[in-house]
């Protein structure tokens, strides 16, 4: 419980230090073991943006609470609409890397293609992050390998190994197949299936160190891996909690899941599910299942994904922007409800 509240106030700080984030409404109802007047307090000290903290209990109830907040929420937006966009060079850029609803083709197209953009950042000084500990699961010794030192390799160890454990603990010999029913109709039979295609989204870059669920990359640079489950919601909220401001998600299936604060790309690992959620006009922003109806070159597809993902960093819209599919806001929880 002590380790939760201490995962969540480091959310809390992460997410509101976001770049994509100009400020915010703290909302609570005044007895909860977070107050939101403290939390205020405390963000505004850390990052300087406007934080405003509004109580049920001491702010007129719920209806004036909510008024109060409209009102303050087209302040800021005015406010934030001043803001000029500024050139930034790619050395300051960190990178999520995502999969859901993964299918057999994940690992050998779209996550691939995740890979090699991930290549790019970290060849232009940036940083990256792979995460998802259940689908890391069998990949701890190629991984390990390429740790930067002994002590990146063993907290690599330390990580997978803790995550295989605790699925063991709580499945039995169900363990190996923590996967969900769309990864099973997409032809995948095993977690260690499944790991040999996400550890892909992380290239072929050395692993500089591993962080904790949401914890801020300050000024490592390279290629990181963060500890998190393989649930998406909770997977992106950690991710750009540890600071990075766009992301790319591959699915075999279609989610067209996103999140409230950041651009995340969608990218189709099968020209079928493509078509399939609305072609070039529907939910996926890329679809790396060109690599085989057109035999077109993991190369070719990760150039064109470069220059999409350039496109989004200078203010594109993504699929999921322009349509209006925010995601949920979920943080890591593995402590028992009472």
């Amino acid at each position: 419980y002590v380790g939760e509240r201490k995962r969540w106030k480091t959310v809390q700080n992460g997410i509101l230090s976001n770049p994509n984030i100009y400020g915010a409404i703290l909302i609570g109802v005044g007895c909860e073991d977070f107050d939101a007047r403290e939390v205020a307090a405390e963000l505004r000290q850390c990052n300087g943006k406007p934080i405003v903290a509004l109580i049920v209990q001491n702010d007129g109830g719920g209806q004036a609470v909510i008024t109060k907040a409209v009102e303050e929420a087209r302040k800021m937006l005015a406010d934030a609409a001043m803001q000029e966009r500024q050139e930034v060079p790619l050395n300051k850029l960190v990178f999520g890397t995502e999969c859901g609803g993964s299918d057999s083709l994940s690992g050998v197209t779209a996550n691939p293609v995740i890979g090699y953009v991930s290549d790019w950042v970290v060849r232009n000084g940036g940083t990256s992050i792979l995460s998802e500990n259940a689908e890391l699961i069998g990949t701890e010794d190629s991984l390990a390998e390429r740790s930067v030192s002994k002590l990146v390799a063993d907290k690599i160890y330390d990580l997978i190994y803790g995550e295989e454990i605790k699925l063991r603990k709580l499945l039995g010999e169900e363990s190996s197949r923590t996967l969900a029913k769309g990864n099973i109709d997409g032809g995948l039979t095993t977690i260690q299936e499944k790991a040999l295609g996400c550890v892909r989204k992380g290239g072929s870059a050395p692993i500089q160190d591993v962080i904790g669920y949401g914890e801020p990359v300050g000024d490592r640079k390279g290629l990181l891996i963060m500890d998190g489950p393989g649930n998406d919601p909770i997977s992106l909220t950690g991710l750009f909690s540890a600071g990075a401001q766009v992301a790319i998600y591959s699915t075999g299936r279609g989610t067209p899941m996103a999140h409230p604060i950041c651009p995340v790309i969608k990218l189709s690992s099968n020209t079928r599910t493509y078509e399939m959620v609305g072609g070039e006009n529907g939910d996926m922003d890329l679809n790396a299942g060109e690599i085989i109806t057109k035999g077109i070159s993991l190369e070719e597809m990760g150039e064109k994904a470069i220059d999409y993902f350039l496109e989004v960093l200078n203010g594109m819209e993504t699929k999921p922007e322009k349509y209006g599919y925010g995601g949920t806001f979920n943080v890591y929880t593995d402590s028992p409800v009472f």
